[in-house]
């Protein structure tokens, strides 16, 4: 993406403006005194691109500004936002965009940030294809990418610059944080839109497999338990004789729903009267065998007692044979009468009875006869059950064998389990798709980059005391530039804020190139730098009025750097990029550089806010 600074503009509130212009393809330099508002430009520029929140100084800036505005390019195209300053410290919505680049002289709110980062998205390349690829705690996997992710590759602030671990702007913000590891292959141009969308729609076909793997898993599980209660069932109608012993499931199931089926029909007409009768005959004639058998066991019992009785006076009998050798008493004769008398009495009763068990057995076998006969009436009608004790049992089991079948039979997964016809289209589909290996792409773009960082590392190696010797590496998972000992595995544990200074430069200069070179659309081609010179110039009391020789001698080693950045992508590539850099030291420092280009000087009253301007 070709883009570049035009115009950095102040609106005072005693109605005067304030312009700061920038060059293209310039290392564009504000250098000057302490307190001047030289980093302030750094955050109207990230207030005017949106920021929920701001660190603008209320004293001396925001106090005297009623607007602030931005005038820059992108592509072929001009653009102006202006944006309300703060209120009570507090950020407003109050926009005025033109698409014509237009500087108002006074600006009036005429439009929305939400209409003017659509807008601005289009033109970083941004639509709605352009999504977050995985999620974390804040971030959603899928949501949109905002423009101002990309931002964190165009400054290295006051509050990064030396330091020793993190490279990144915001990154103590917990969304961007985030962000960054998430846009980062995207940015520099590992990843690309189309293997982004592909590796996105892989992703959901894999995932949409896998429910369906499960869910016919859950199916399977089902399915066995569903054909063990079907088995048991089956096995209760082979009892019944409702099937062959012999047939296997499948079998089964085909011949009792024909069975099912006739069954059903018989049941949508009223029985018929002569069924009726038959199965009350039926009934009638089952009932009177059960009674008779009864019947004759108890009388068999009974003729039992008889006989015991009449051999209990059989007695009799043999005391009468022998009354001359008995010793008599007085109720001798007439004991022996009364129980001669018992005895003819039940033998003549027994002999009036008629053979009652002769008559049972040919009644109960009549009757069998007769319910053979019925039965075989019953098993011609259509009509036919069998062998069930009553129409109560026959109906309950057949309601539940109903009920089983029908479910066999309705229910895909419960018959033969194949593989799901969705799956092996979601296989097809996946192997289809060809998603670029960005681990590989990976691997390749950090050595590409490290390649990029050795050739500025090597330019100021002397001034890197004892690390003149030592090999870039680009730690991706920290997103940290570390160095390497020579001819080891060894990663050094670099000292010295001057180091960590010129590791910040290294490793966003050798992105810009890599970017450039690779034709990323997404990250604009400019960097902001606060103060390359602030590990020199000390803190506090030890805070210097001048440079030492030494020290002055690595800042102009920085700004050859940055002068040569500018050569490498502009001269050689033929490419774009535009550098500000915030300053201290004085004009000479760059001096006889092709492409330093001094904004202003920040001195004897001049500032961000002039003097003049400053409300008393």
């Amino acid at each position: 993406m070709i883009f570049d600074f035009e115009k950095l503009i102040l609106w005072f509130k005693d109605g005067k403006k304030r312009d700061l212009t920038f060059q293209p393809n310039k290392v564009n330099v504000i250098t000057g005194e302490s307190g001047t508002g030289k980093s302030a430009i750094l955050q109207i520029i990230d207030y005017c691109f949106f920021a929920s929140h701001s660190k603008i100084s209320e004293s001396r800036i925001n106090e005297n500004v009623n607007w602030y505005g931005i005038t820059f390019h992108i592509n072929d195209k001009k653009y102006t936002i202006c944006r309300s300053s703060l209120s009570e410290g507090k950020v407003t919505d109050n926009y005025y965009f033109s698409s014509s680049g237009n500087v108002p002289e006074s600006p009036e709110v005429n439009s929305d940030e939400k209409t003017i980062k659509s807008l601005l998205e289009t033109e970083f390349g941004i639509d709605r294809n352009v999504r977050i690829p995985f999620g974390g705690k804040l971030l959603k996997a899928g949501s949109r990418i905002s423009l101002r992710y990309f931002l964190m590759f165009t400054t290295i602030s006051e509050d990064i610059i030396t330091n020793s671990s993190v490279f990144f702007d915001k990154q103590n913000e917990s969304r961007y944080r985030e962000a960054l590891p998430r846009i980062f292959d995207i940015a520099v141009g590992i990843d690309d839109i189309e293997n982004v969308l592909r590796k996105e729609e892989k992703q959901k076909l894999v995932s949409e497999k896998k429910k369906l793997e499960r869910r016919q898993n859950r199916v399977s599980a089902q399915r066995d338990d569903f054909l063990t209660e079907l088995g048991g069932i089956i096995r209760r109608a082979k009892e019944y004789g409702l099937i062959s012993a012999d047939l296997k499931l499948e079998d089964a199931v085909s011949v009792l729903s024909k069975t099912l089926t006739e069954f059903s029909s018989s049941l949508t007409d009223t029985p018929s009267d002569e069924y009726s009768q038959l199965k009350k005959e039926s009934y009638h004639h089952a009932g009177v065998v059960r009674n008779l058998k009864r019947l004759q066991h108890e009388y068999s019992d009974y003729k039992k007692s008889l006989k015991q009785v009449e051999d209990s006076l059989k007695p009799v009998s043999f005391l009468r044979s022998k009354k001359d050798e008995l010793i008599k008493t007085s109720i001798y004769e007439e004991l022996i009468e009364a129980l001669e008398s018992d005895l003819k009495s039940l033998k003549k009763d027994i002999t009036k009875r008629a053979p009652i068990d002769i008559n049972i057995s040919d009644l109960i076998c009549e009757h069998e006869r007769k319910l053979l006969e019925v039965t075989e009436k019953i098993n011609a009608l259509p009509q036919d059950v069998s062998t069930f004790n009553n129409d109560k049992e026959k109906y309950f089991f057949m309601g539940e064998l109903k009920a089983k079948l029908e479910l066999y039979n309705e229910t895909p997964q419960y018959g033969v389990l194949e593989t799901h016809p969705s799956l092996d289209d979601l296989q097809d589909q996946i192997d289809e798709l060809q998603v670029a290996d960005t681990g590989e792409k990976r691997e390749m773009f950090i050595k590409f980059l490290e390649e990029l960082i050795q050739k500025y590392f090597s330019f100021v190696d002397s001034t890197l005391e004892n690390y003149s010797d030592y090999h870039p590496v680009f730690d991706y998972t920290k997103k940290a530039l570390l160095l390497r000992k020579p001819y080891t595995d060894f990663i050094e544990n670099v000292g010295s804020s001057s180091n960590h200074m010129f590791l910040h430069l290294f490793l966003f200069l050798g992105l810009h190139e890599a970017i450039q070179r690779k034709n990323a659309p997404f990250v604009p081609s400019y960097l902001v730098i606060d103060q390359p010179s602030r590990p020199y110039w000390g803190d506090g009391k030890k805070k210097k009025e001048k440079l030492d020789h030494g020290d002055e001698a690595k800042v102009r080693k920085a700004f050859e750097l940055l002068d040569i950045f500018v050569n490498q992508v502009v001269v050689k590539l033929n490419k774009n990029c535009q550098l500000i850099v915030f300053e201290h030291v004085p004009p000479s420092t760059w001096e006889g550089l092709e492409h330093v280009h001094l904004v202003e000087e920040f001195l004897n009253g001049n500032a961000l806010v002039p003097e003049k301007y400053q409300q008393k």
